[in-house]
């Protein structure tokens, strides 16, 4: 039990919670960007990996901004309601894969 005593520090825990977070971002990153790429019209240029890579990196820089949290767990709950009542219809469109 020692053990577990020594991985559930108060610097451990905001690690691991905000890499999670950030992971999270980076994911929201990722998909919102092939969004973006395969249905809006704007977007229809080469599909670059460095380019999704990128919008990664920048998702997650939005997610660890405090000051942006409010914003962000209120997609992460409209998220999170879509894809519990199951609407599809809701899921396909562009205001679920926007960040903020």
């Amino acid at each position: 039990m020692q053990f577990y005593k020594n991985i559930f520090t108060k610097n451990n825990l905001l690690f691991i919670a905000g890499t999670g977070w950030g992971g999270l971002g980076f994911n929201r990153g990722i998909k919102e960007y092939d969004y973006k790429h395969k249905y809006n019209e704007y977007y229809k240029t080469n599909f670059l990996y460095t380019d999704r890579i990128f919008n990664g990196f920048f998702c997650v820089l939005i997610y660890i901004n405090p000051a942006l949290i409010p914003f962000i767990i209120y997609k992460e709950i409209y998220r999170l309601e879509v894809n519990y009542r199951e609407l599809d219809d809701e899921k396909n469109s562009e205001n679920y894969y926007k960040i903020i």
